[in-house]
């Protein structure tokens, strides 16, 4: 999948790909989780987004911030997904860099019935690296479940302008120290 968009004047893309997890030790699984079976993410969902932008340096820094939610997870709740090194750190990024991809692998170490969702956004900090203010700019949703040992994918769709605006008071609350701008209700991000 792909989708456009334009940040500070210049056109640019988010490729999409979503797939099954064919090796995990190649996508390093196993290291997050050394009780389990080095296969135990095998046939789990594997996410990739890239950005193509034509700026670089300050005027290519862009983050993502993932929202997920799981069955397994007790309330089903929309709740921030930031990477586990990052859960101490009052950041709402996943990932942060120049045109920086997402990556992400989810998977359990059973095979329980399991419904699990994500909205991802690539979000851009107005003045470059300056503050603690976020703009969405594109995002897309993905996820997949698991049901009687068989996993369907959920092909990634994009998000209207809504979905961002429906997460901005959870981020408020979750990261007091930033700021997340509405989408105003613009039609897409």
């Amino acid at each position: 999948m792909e989708l456009p968009f334009v940040l500070r004047g210049v056109p640019g893309a988010v490729h999409v790909s979503l797939t099954e997890n064919t090796d995990p030790p190649a996508l390093g699984c196993d290291l997050l989780d050394p009780s389990l079976p080095p296969d135990a993410a095998r046939g789990f969902a594997v996410c990739r987004a890239t950005v193509e932008l034509a700026t670089e340096g300050y005027a290519a820094a862009l983050g993502w911030i993932q929202l997920v939610r799981s069955s397994d997870g007790g309330d089903d709740l929309w709740a921030p997904d930031p990477l586990a090194l990052f859960r101490e750190i009052a950041t709402p990024f996943a990932f942060f860099g120049i045109k920086p991809e997402l990556f992400d692998a989810p998977f359990r170490g059973t095979r329980d019935d399991l419904r699990w969702t994500a909205r991802s956004f690539l979000c851009a900090v107005p003045d470059g690296v300056m503050s603690r203010a976020v703009a969405p700019v594109v995002g897309f949703g993905w996820g997949f479940s698991l049901s009687s040992g068989t996993l369907d994918l959920d092909e990634p769709q994009p998000l209207p302008g809504s979905a961002w605006d429906d997460h901005v008071p959870l981020l408020r609350d979750a990261y007091p120290t930033w700021s997340f701008q509405d989408r105003g209700g613009a039609t897409s991000i």
